[in-house]
């Protein structure tokens, strides 16, 4: 009967062994793989892309004016908000205010679009790449605007209630 238990014994420990050796073998397998992962995924400069100092002074008048661009255009859309909420306001007044609001955005657009044009027929080919798929240059996927806080709070505050 003792030998019978032993041999239970040993039994338990060679598969606790074995099951151990196996998650050892698993990890080891994911960790190699992950560290080829990142040997593929090294950082990449300007230098390595082929960006001169030119290109990049170029690329940073292309960012603030895309940044103006934007910023112009949400003081632009309160106004027009305003005048949306506001019964008393002319037709005139707001046809007025919608044409210089169509000429702003349609001034920086061809800005940006001479800035690009310029870009592309100087830049590097990986260069191009990396900056369509950053968004500095035009990739034709609107740029994200974050929510204000104040209509979070809202959210939240409201769930609470119920």
């Amino acid at each position: 009967m003792q030998d019978g238990k032993r041999i239970q014994k040993r039994y338990i420990w060679t598969q606790r062994a074995v099951g151990i050796l196996v998650c050892a073998a698993l990890c080891t397998v994911i960790a190699s793989a992950q560290k080829s992962e990142n040997k593929n995924e090294q950082a990449r400069t300007w230098a390595d892309l082929g960006v001169t100092s030119t290109h990049q002074t170029q690329l940073e008048a292309l960012w603030e004016l895309k940044r103006q661009k934007e910023i112009q255009s949400v003081k632009d859309l309160k106004t027009l908000n305003r005048f949306a909420k506001d019964s008393l306001v002319e037709d005139a007044e707001i046809q007025d205010t919608l044409d210089a609001f169509r000429a702003k955005r349609k001034e920086a657009q061809e800005q940006i679009e001479k800035i690009e044009e310029e870009l592309l027929q100087t830049l590097p080919t990986q260069a191009q790449l990396h900056l369509t798929l950053f968004g500095i240059l035009d990739n034709g996927v609107p740029r994200r605007i974050t929510k204000s806080q104040t209509s979070k709070k809202t959210e939240t505050t409201s769930e609470q209630r119920k």
